[in-house]
């Protein structure tokens, strides 16, 4: 990448990093506090209610994506007119979109219990739900004008608003759950923010982009509204290949295990989910450069940065994942108590899924910012198939393990290797050995990585903080000394060298 785009995907990611941080040390505190002063099961419902809520954004059908990928061009040569007419059409979908999610959410009221194993002891649990539905359905009001802030490689714009936002609603709920320990005025709070951090963005965009507000909008060209209308529909089978593999999970311990289990799992996939935001962060702020470098580079210096990103993908979420296996058991005993712990089986599955959805996500990108959408459309439902026939059984006979099992074999059979195929074949016009058989290299580290490290950790014999930051010292030496063993001398790492180092 060129300078210009180096520099403004190094300003995206480190905004991107600092957010992450300040938000994330309160939503642990945040979370203590939950458990603390609300019974498990409400966690249960805020799990469950947050899966439902991903199942009603299938409504969203991967307009975002499709509409997004269409701006890259028109900003990259700054065709304003074109950009106009983009962005009004992007409104008028995402209005209709928030309007058919409050009419799902309003008609899903009825078969709520059916989510359920049992009913829990919690009065309007309802009311609760309609309140995640408008939450859910009122940010898309706004949302849209963010993607042309994005689109310009600017997202630490939007991301320095939201860290604001949301450390005035971790801060405020934290508040609330002290004194008032009211579930529904937690609620209210995030609607509140919700509401506020968007308007905050969309007046933004605005101000930067004062074009977007001019009454004169040309009319896109029928060929181009085909275009997009087939990058949508491509999109719908991923929107709902991305619902079933990360939406229902909560959904099927819910109903075949029972809300407390769907509580105990969701402390450990909410640590998974900040360490995998960190990485979604770092990568979602590339995705405009890319976009950028697509539309005006040649495939070979695209592939020539495509293995760059891709090793830089490996070293961070190879880390993050053998981290998390070896250290989140102790964490959470600190952080939450010794009666929140479950299995390390289950540790070794999530880590699982972490590690290969992490490793998908160069290819993901890449697949974004060329706009594959159509020519793997079909795989989302294929994996979806897989999924669900997987996951049932296995969760009846192996509980919380099972359905994560499902997931991951899922994964492993169909979309990890599906995902480089199509790229290979579409983009950079070549086969994809090369491409697998650095994946499964990777992989195998890692998995050497992972035993090796969990092994030193378990010599330990300190308790509490000093053992946990002895076993974290362990983790960030060891894993990098072994990952230097082997890499030192490859092309990939001495870029990153000289990058950091300049």
């Amino acid at each position: 990448m060129n300078t210009s785009r180096t520099g403004k995907s190094i300003k995206n990611i480190l905004f991107s990093l600092f957010g992450f941080v300040c938000t994330t040390l309160l939503q642990l505190v945040n979370r203590l506090m939950f458990v603390h002063f609300l019974p498990i099961e409400y966690l249960g419902i805020h799990g469950l209610f947050t899966n439902l809520i991903s199942m009603l954004a299938l409504s969203e059908l991967g307009i975002g994506s499709a509409m997004i990928y269409a701006l890259y061009k028109p900003v990259a040569t700054k065709d304003k007119e074109r950009i106009k007419s983009l962005m009004a059409l992007y409104k008028k979908l995402y209005w209709i979109i928030g309007c058919i999610i409050f009419i799902l959410g309003l008609s899903l009221l009825p078969f709520l219990p059916r989510f359920m194993k049992e009913q829990p002891d919690i009065p309007y649990i309802s009311f609760y739900f309609l309140l995640y539905v408008f939450n859910a359905g009122v940010s898309y009001f706004y949302t849209f004008k963010r993607s042309i802030i994005i689109c310009n490689q600017e997202e630490y714009i939007p991301t320095l608003v939201t860290m604001i936002t949301s450390i005035l609603t971790r801060l405020i709920q934290i508040f609330v759950l002290y004194f008032t320990q009211s579930f529904f005025q937690y609620l209210l709070v995030q609607i509140v923010f919700t509401l506020v951090e968007n308007w905050i963005v969309s007046y933004i965009a605005d101000k930067k982009y004062p074009y977007l507000k001019e009454k004169e909008v040309q009319p896109l060209k029928k060929k181009e509204i085909q275009n997009i209308q087939k990058n949508v529909y491509a999109m719908v089978f991923h929107k709902i290949g991305d619902v079933v593999v990360n939406a229902t999970d909560n959904i099927l311990v819910s109903r075949l295990l029972g809300l407390s289990f769907v509580g105990y799992l969701y402390n450990y996939t909410m640590i998974f989910d900040l360490v995998s935001n960190v990485v979604l962060r770092i990568f979602s702020s590339l995705t405009p450069s890319l976009g950028n470098l697509i539309a005006i580079e040649s495939r070979e210096k695209s592939e020539e940065v495509f293995y760059r990103l891709l090793f830089g993908n490996f070293w961070l979420v190879s880390f993050c994942c053998v981290c998390l296996y070896c250290l989140c058991q102790p964490f959470l005993s600190l952080w939450l108590g010794d009666s929140f712990i479950l299995d390390q089986s289950i540790v070794f599955v999530l880590c699982a899924v972490f590690y290969v959805m992490g490793m998908r996500r160069t290819a993901l990108q890449y697949r974004s910012a060329a706009g594959l959408f159509y020519q793997d459309r079909y795989k989302p439902l294929i994996e979806s198939v897989v999924n669900l026939a997987l996951s049932i059984p296995l969760t009846m006979h192996l509980g919380i393990v099972g359905v994560k099992l499902g997931t991951i074999l899922s994964l492993l059979t169909t979309a990890f290797w599906m995902e480089g195929y199509i790229l290979y074949k579409y983009y950079f016009q070549k086969s994809c050995l090369s491409y697998l058989y650095t994946q499964a290299k990777f992989g195998l580290i890692t998995l050497i990585c992972m035993i090796s490290i969990h092994a030193l950790c378990s010599l330990v014999s300190l308790s509490g903080i000093p053992g946990f930051l002895l076993q974290g010292m362990l983790c960030v030496v060891g894993i990098n000394g072994i990952y230097l063993l082997f890499f030192y001398k490859k092309e990939e790492f001495q870029y990153y060298k000289k990058l950091i180092f300049k």
